[in-house]
């Protein structure tokens, strides 16, 4: 979910700003659990227990997605704020499925949005409750999820971005721009970071900082695409180098 963004304030318990001890000290933590899942589905690979494992985790991840999205509308519908149509939110449903499925799709999917825009949540996350809000914590394990599932798609199950992945993840991603453009003008909203919200919703400053609208909206959709095939880059030059050794 996204909130509603107030202007940076020192971390505290309270609130939540950027590039703070606190800041630091929740990404440190969402590293260690996500670490600790990523070392225990090595050390049990190609077994009935590895299976179990990721199994568990993926329905675990589904049964939060579900009771997040319905706390979040526990006291009536958030059609501008809560919706479940950002990218992460999406990627929450997304990564599970694909760890259960195996469907090379959704895991292509899971692996270019989480790595070029999920991370983004950690970097810079468009956050202002601290510790003693519910948001805080929903909103940093929600993010864990997703990254959790890419890497543990990555680490553990071997998955390996293709070039012929790009065009299928293209193809989704714009199925993804044509609901949300709509969804965005008729409500006012910001969903995907690409709208142009009415008051009191603010934008994040690190899509502020794109212009103004509609061209930052552009520049959202040009990085991210940008973004994609530089995922690919690396695994080819390990596949290269491994060849030509």
């Amino acid at each position: 979910m996204q909130q509603t963004i107030a202007p940076a304030q020192p971390g505290t318990w309270e609130h939540f700003a950027p590039y703070t001890p606190l800041h630091a000290a929740a990404v440190a933590v969402c590293a260690i659990a996500i670490a600790a899942l990523i070392a225990a589905g090595r050390s049990l690979r190609g077994t009935d227990a590895e299976r179990s494992l990721r199994r568990g985790f993926a329905w675990s991840c589904i049964v939060y997605w579900v009771s997040y999205n319905a706390w979040w509308h526990s006291r009536g519908i958030d059609w501008f704020n809560g919706l479940p149509l950002h990218i992460c939110d999406l990627g929450g449903l997304i990564g599970p499925l694909a760890l259960l499925t195996a469907s090379r799709w959704l895991r292509a999917t899971l692996y270019f949005w989480a790595f070029a825009l999920t991370l983004q949540a950690f970097i810079q996350p468009a956050l202002t409750a601290g510790p003693v809000s519910a948001v805080f914590w929903m909103f940093f394990l929600a993010h864990s999820i997703v990254l959790a599932c890419a890497l543990y798609d990555l680490l553990v199950l071997g998955f390996r971005p293709l070039w012929n992945d790009l065009p299928r993840v293209y193809g989704f991603s714009a199925l993804y721009v044509a609901a949300v453009v709509p969804v965005n003008a008729w409500l006012g909203a910001n969903y995907a970071y690409i709208g142009d919200p009415a008051p009191p919703l603010k934008i994040p400053p690190f899509i502020d900082a794109l212009g103004p609208w509609p061209w930052r909206a552009v520049m959202v959709l040009a990085l991210a695409g940008l973004s994609f095939p530089l995922l690919v880059l690396p695994w080819k030059l390990v596949q290269r180098r491994a060849a030509g050794r």
